[in-house]
């Protein structure tokens, strides 16, 4: 059954509001934000760039690994309760960020920052909407995954702009709340049922009304699950999926490799900026652009994948990735940088809803919460890889040319491995 966006977005907006939220306060643990505060932390330290890198990345890959047996709690409680924990957790990790006086804090601030703020925070509303939706699934995940797009856009001017009045602590010790009080007194109210929710196995969006009662919980028994199973009609357990070539040669890049260039790319976006003799004032600005051109790539990629499937639109969504690489390499003046965060805007806003959905498309949505806590990881990871790699890079000298062209090398790769196995499979 053909759903109108309009429609959709008519009767959903409670829960698809409850993700785009969820979306926007991970932006405490991801890696624009985190970065915002690199001179301030690395001055109070004594850290180089590739000091902080490291430390960073032992932080991020700790919560990584913590991750493979936390992201299945998706699969056991309730979206309301496991939201309620997350935020509150994230909260207590930004205060006690706010308090970091030594490397062993820095390395327990961000780890806690990483973990429910990229990690669990991004995990929760993610496998909840990819389990719940399933003909409108790709346009659930890019609205929700705006949230990330208006943290991208707002933060960076809004914290550039704070600094000048506040302390860069006091900033940690206020954001916090902002969570607690927006949206955890509405959990339950947003995240209830609604009737253009087909997932969990119903039979069809004419029926949903009749089995919301019966089924209004998110884990039900296998037989539930029925519609949403994955390419070969069963639901794939974790044991499953890191068996099989699209693992290794397909959707474990679609995942990582955003991670991986666009975390590097923003955590020394500082470095960048005074290479390409842009002031930090003019570089933040940019982010407008950014923030308007993530939303035309996640709202296309959405459509894209309700209409063609995930397996067909997932892979070409690298190609901006290497093309934002290539541009911000040769720009040599403002408009260049500009255009730059363009492409930079849709390499990170077209992968969010494909790669999601691919996932849920591939292995189906029983054990989505387990699947997933392999996938958020490599995720994680790779954004724990490249701060460290690239920093030290910077460190030794390795200028644009090293940085900028080993991210569109293996963004490249990506698309070409991807494509090659999921359209096997798909034939298979």
């Amino acid at each position: 059954m053909k759903i109108s966006t309009r429609d959709f977005l008519t009767i959903e907006w409670r829960f698809l509001l409850f993700g785009l939220l969820m979306a926007l306060f991970s932006s405490l643990g991801q890696t624009f934000f985190i970065s915002l505060f690199s001179s301030d932390i690395r001055n109070a330290l004594a850290l180089s760039h590739g000091d902080f890198g490291i430390y960073y990345a032992i932080a991020t890959t700790a919560s990584a690994i913590t991750l493979l047996w936390l992201g299945k709690l998706a699969d056991i409680m309730r979206v309301e309760k496991l939201a309620l924990m997350v935020l509150i957790s994230l909260s207590g990790a930004a205060l006690f960020f706010s308090q970091v006086q030594s490397v062993t804090m820095l390395l327990i601030g961000l780890f806690m920052l990483r973990l429910f703020g990229q990690g669990m925070t991004t995990h929760t509303y993610a496998t909840a909407i990819a389990r719940r939706y399933i003909s409108a699934r790709g346009r659930a995940l890019s609205i929700a995954q705006l949230g990330h797009t208006l943290g991208e856009s707002i933060a960076p001017v809004s914290v550039v702009t704070m600094m000048l009045f506040i302390d860069w602590r006091t900033i940690w010790m206020i954001l916090p709340f902002a969570a607690l009080f927006i949206l955890a007194p509405f959990l339950r109210y947003l995240t209830q049922r609604t009737p253009l929710q087909d997932g969990g196995g119903l039979e069809g969006l004419s029926n949903q009304k009749d089995a919301t009662a019966k089924y209004e919980d998110d884990v039900q028994d296998q037989n539930v699950f029925g519609n949403d199973a994955g390419f070969d009609g069963r639901h794939w357990r974790r044991r499953d999926v890191i068996r099989h070539k699209t693992f290794w040669f397909g959707s474990m890049w679609l995942t990582a490799v955003p991670s991986y260039v666009l975390t590097g790319v923003m955590f020394h976006q500082i470095y960048l900026a005074e290479v390409k003799n842009v002031s930090l004032a003019s570089w933040t600005a940019n982010y407008v652009l950014y923030a308007v051109f993530a939303v035309i790539g996640s709202l296309v990629a959405g459509q894209l994948v309700d209409r063609f499937t995930a397996r067909r639109v997932a892979p070409y969504t690298m190609l901006p990735t290497a093309l934002a690489c290539i541009c911000l390499y040769f720009a040599d003046n403002v408009m260049g940088v500009s255009v730059f965060f363009m492409l930079f805007g849709l390499a990170g806003g077209t992968p969010n809803a494909a790669t999601t959905a691919i996932i849920a498309e591939a292995y189906g949505t029983r054990y989505l919460g387990e699947i997933k806590a392999i996938f958020l990881p490599i995720s994680v990871f790779g954004s724990a890889l490249s701060p460290m790699i690239l920093g030290l890079m910077i460190d030794l000298g390795g200028g644009l040319e090293m940085i900028l062209g080993s991210c569109a090398m293996i963004a490249i790769f990506a698309q070409i491995s991807s494509m090659i196995v999921l359209g096997h499979f798909r034939k298979g």
